[in-house]
């Protein structure tokens, strides 16, 4: 008997949280889930400060890194405070498809698990300056398990370029 309870207490451990005992039963309270869908965007600029005339690039990175593979994930970067100081250029993307409706940028695809896609596109600064001289926006997304969820205060979200 001994020997069989480091393994009784391993189960009992491993099953809090995801059911419910009953017996020589578990009666699951939820659907299992191990985070199955998980998305990490992150966003950089190439510039910490810009010129009236100058082109300023973005990368957004989407890196699946959950177990399953995810169809239509989805993104959204918000232009408002950019385009009112500069002039959307293009934007590409290594897989899926990216669009741009003023003010909003969006990226739709499908990603295997370990899988990333990066969204590249660039702004023309106005000359002469035009808005609030600066460059500040915020990546959101509504796939399940990102890092960006509207509100979200994680710094790998948002950039912010400052116009001189």
């Amino acid at each position: 008997m001994p020997d069989r309870l480091p393994r009784v207490l391993t189960l009992v451990a491993f099953l809090v949280g995801v059911g419910v005992i009953t017996g020589a039963a578990m009666v699951p309270t939820a659907p299992f889930d191990t985070m199955a869908t998980s998305i990490r965007i992150a966003k950089s600029v190439d510039r910490t400060s810009a010129h009236p005339g100058d082109t300023v690039n973005y990368t957004v990175t989407v890196t699946n890194t959950g177990t399953t593979a995810i169809s239509g994930a989805a993104i959204s970067d918000d232009l408002s405070n950019v385009v009112d100081d500069a002039t959307f250029n293009s934007a590409t993307s290594d897989r899926g498809t990216t669009s741009f409706s003023s003010p909003t940028l969006q990226w739709q695809g499908d990603l295997a698990s370990g899988a990333k896609a990066t969204i590249s596109y660039s702004v023309r600064v106005a000359n002469p300056p035009t808005g609030d001289h600066s460059l500040t926006n915020t990546v959101t997304s509504t796939t399940a398990g990102n890092n960006c969820p509207s509100g979200s205060t994680d710094t790998a979200c948002t950039t912010s370029t400052p116009v001189s």
